[in-house]
């Protein structure tokens, strides 16, 4: 059941529309949460026995959507651009007789997904590294590494202190 309506104070600052969130698992969503939905709006939520982690100071922009079916964990002061979908599972078998692909998905600390990513089961994106435009994340990714295409590869390594924050 998608909920309208959102706890008083589990969302400090909302553009246009409110979140969607599914809850029928566990969603944790930490302080100073932040949601653009002006353009489009977000959906957020974790399936039966599965789990959504959303850290302190995470900014979410329009269109994002993760629903969680194992495990989806986005760390601290992440922001994450629009029409971002973060797939911890393949919904469905992709051929005949095969077992639906699912793995959890956790994204570091610090880390930028910019608009129109695709992350798929399985991926770990490490603290300070970034995700290019319309990537789609096939494999892990090393802490303060830039990633960017279909499938997404590393492109070059950033220079990041383990306590600088993006702003």
């Amino acid at each position: 059941m998608w909920l309208r309506g959102v706890r008083p104070g589990l969302l400090t600052w909302v553009r246009g529309a409110r979140p969607r969130i599914l809850n029928h698992g566990t969603v944790t969503i930490g302080r100073r949460f932040r949601a653009d939905g002006l353009r489009a709006r977000i959906e957020l939520g974790a399936l039966t026995d599965a789990e959504l982690i959303i850290g302190d100071d995470v900014y979410l922009n329009g269109g994002v959507s993760a629903i969680a079916s194992v495990r989806i964990e986005i760390g601290d002061h992440t922001r994450i651009g629009d029409h971002t979908m973060l797939l911890d599972s393949d919904i469905h078998e992709v051929e005949q007789g095969a077992e639906v692909r699912r793995g959890p998905i956790r994204i570091g600390r610090n880390v930028w997904i910019a608009r129109n990513c695709t992350v798929l089961p399985g991926v770990e994106i490490g603290d300070h590294s970034v995700v290019a435009a319309g990537s789609v994340v096939t494999r892990s990714v090393p802490p303060r590494t830039l990633v960017a295409g279909v499938p997404a590869r590393p492109v070059r390594e950033l220079r990041a202190d383990d306590d600088w924050v993006r702003s």
